[in-house]
């Protein structure tokens, strides 16, 4: 398998190629738990399980706080080897990375001792809602038990890498099946609570917008008509065009501003608590309600402007006319 894989990596299209048992979809079945050689056994914490090649950190973009994932060319006596994260460095009481580097650790299980060779960052595997575990990558040399080939393509022409590498793949492993699929569709798979949410949510708030300025038209032209006389009046009396815009603005200011003071802390709390869900979230400023309401007053204003401008235009002796 590995010939296989150095065989697709020679491609031009192709910038890395992984062999390994698990991908990062969320999706991962195998733990054991972990100690230092030495120390005493129930004291183990536990730990995620992946099964990868040397090439595996390469192809996913995962970054090393201290030594090397694996070896670059694989020795027999790599085997042993094991790469773990920075949780699984702490969790074995080294706060540095590179303290790790060369200490052996027993897991349960395996009746071998291992040796850390380095140590990733943390990265998330599953969806953001859980914190990211320990996790330990054994050499697929080692634990000889895989299922993937992942390939890092080269930007630009995607239909003709795919269409290379289905070729390549019947020459090299003849009468079995080319399936793959896109990490960023597994990811959307993980993700699809979310992004179903997402899309109401935008749905949501554009009918919201509607009714909302459906409604506001509704009641600047309710209230124009009422006091067409008025206006009729204060025209009358040297009241100009700008004066007469700022007497409504003033009525729907402040129904703005009434209307932002119950709304806003409703949404933060109900926010604030879908966001308690998630082990890493964002902080909720007060820029989305800031903009919210603005977008909201300007909307306001223009509408009104617009129905009163022609208004404020007739001829007063029209508006005192009017029943």
């Amino acid at each position: 398998m590995e010939t296989v894989r150095e065989e697709f990596a020679r491609m031009p299209g192709v910038s890395n190629v992984s062999l390994s048992f698990e991908i990062t979809n969320g999706q991962n079945g195998n733990n054991t738990r972990l100690f230092k050689k030495g120390s005493d056994s129930t004291q183990a914490g536990g730990s995620m399980i992946l099964v990868a090649d040397n090439q595996y950190a390469d192809t996913y973009s995962i970054p090393l706080k201290a030594g090397t994932f694996f070896s670059p060319v694989y020795r027999p006596e790599d085997a042993l080897h094991v790469v773990i994260n920075e949780a699984q460095s702490k969790a074995l009481g080294w706060k540095d990375p590179q303290d790790a580097i060369g200490k052996q650790i027993r897991a349960f299980g395996f009746n071998d001792d291992l040796t850390i060779a380095g140590v990733t960052s943390d990265f998330h595997f599953g969806a953001m809602k859980d914190k990211i575990e320990p996790l330990i990558f054994f050499n697929v040399n080692f634990y000889t038990t895989y299922r993937y080939f992942s390939f890092k393509l080269k930007s630009g022409g995607i239909e003709n890498n795919i269409s290379a590498l289905q070729k390549k793949w019947s020459t090299l492993l003849p009468g079995t099946a080319f399936e793959y699929k896109f990490i960023d569709d597994a990811l959307a798979k993980v993700y699809k609570t979310e992004i179903q949410l997402k899309k109401a949510a935008y749905t949501a708030t554009v009918l919201a917008f509607i009714i909302v300025l459906l409604g506001i038209v509704g009641l600047i032209s309710l209230s124009v008509q009422k006091r067409t006389k008025e206006i009729g009046i204060r025209k009358v009396l040297g009241a100009s065009v700008s004066g007469i815009i700022q007497l409504f603005l003033k009525d729907f200011i402040w129904t703005i501003a009434i209307a932002a003071l119950v709304a806003c802390p409703i949404a933060y709390i109900i926010m604030q608590n879908w966001l308690n869900g998630y082990a890493y979230r964002i902080s909720i400023t007060s820029y989305p309600f800031i903009l919210s309401i603005s977008i909201l007053a300007v909307v306001t204003t223009l509408l009104i402007t617009a129905q009163t401008v022609k208004a404020a235009l007739t001829n007063p002796s029209k508006s005192l006319r009017t029943e």
